[in-house]
């Protein structure tokens, strides 16, 4: 019953490195570390050869792409080399998530103790730690009531039990079945950034159970940022409204669209948040007719200026 490890890394060599030795240092290893380098910028290429040569206790395996596909193309072809590797269960995780060094240990252990009822299990994953404290946005439930869609984060009482399940997570220290991945497919590599771990979740919990374990413990120290736009909130947005439409019931997602033509109509008529309001517009018009991919407005650089406050995609557009 063997665990392969996914990374996928753009531009943070640094952050990447720190990882690295996270898995190098484990209790128990791996059978694989493979790391997609999103077409990369900075000397991250160069320290993987590097890192490929040194020998250790697990396979090193280097998917350099040609292009930057976001973190959902990364996401995407990690998981579909998985699929001609050897091991039964892969570990995601972007870069700066850095597990405890009996964490794979207590995973492996999970899975021998269960290997009955593995069948039933589409993923497992551990708790999430940011700057000290559990963070409970990676680990949700989505469930619809009435008409109503419900986001639900655990609360932290749960994190005292030995497992508990759920049906969402992120992608920051998941476990997924081999099995279960070959049953639902991978990554929509079209949502570019954002919602693709939801979303893939939340197939995945179609499945088998997705259980928690928060004896496996992976810190994830990114700081708590209040919401801003920026160029991802396109991305955020037109993402979310897809996996709406995809897995919750008709009338929930007529009534959340609904909310959200009223928003659009009436913060355009009293000219408040603007930009928000604009890029909420296009992303979901673009969801509803399944325009998907890198956005030619919204790409990686574009950032808000107050100044440039506009209805429709005119004004100001300045990178980073």
């Amino acid at each position: 019953m063997d665990i392969g490890v996914i990374i996928v890394t753009y531009n943070r060599i640094e952050k990447l490195m720190e990882t690295l030795e996270q898995f190098s240092k484990q209790t128990k290893s791996p059978l694989y570390v493979a790391v997609v380098n999103n077409a990369s910028t900075d000397q991250t290429e160069v320290f993987l050869e590097s890192w490929q040569n040194e020998h250790e206790g697990f396979e090193k395996v280097i998917l350099n792409l040609s292009e930057n596909t976001g973190g959902s193309g990364g996401f995407y072809e990690g998981l579909k080399k998985s699929l001609t590797l050897a091991a039964e269960w892969v570990w995601v995780s972007d870069d700066d998530a850095m597990p405890e060094v009996d964490a794979l240990e207590n995973a492996y252990r999970y899975l021998e103790k269960n290997m009955e009822h593995l069948d039933s299990i589409s993923a497992i994953c551990g708790q999430v730690i940011n700057g000290g404290k559990i963070d409970t946005n990676h680990r949700k439930n989505y469930i619809s009531r009435g008409i109503r869609i419900l986001e639900q984060p655990i609360p932290e009482e749960e994190y005292l039990k030995e497992e508990f399940e759920i049906n969402a997570f992120s992608y920051v220290g998941t476990i997924i079945s081999r099995d279960k991945m070959k049953e639902v497919g991978l990554t929509l590599k079209e949502y570019f950034i954002w919602w693709d771990d939801t979303e893939h979740s939340l197939r995945l919990s179609k499945a088998g159970r997705i259980i928690c374990v928060p004896a496996i413990r992976i810190h994830h120290d990114v700081g708590w940022s209040e919401f801003e736009v920026s160029w991802k909130t396109y991305y955020g947005f037109r993402n979310m409204i897809d996996m709406y439409k995809r897995h919750m019931p008709g009338p929930c997602f007529i009534y959340f669209s609904l909310k959200i033509v009223v928003k659009i109509i009436l913060f355009s008529i009293l000219r408040k948040n603007v930009m928000e309001i604009t890029i909420l517009k296009k992303a979901f018009l673009d969801a509803i007719n399944g325009r998907f991919g890198l956005n030619l407005v919204y790409r990686p650089g574009w950032k808000y200026n107050k100044e440039s406050e506009f209805y429709g995609n005119k004004g100001k557009i300045n990178k980073v």
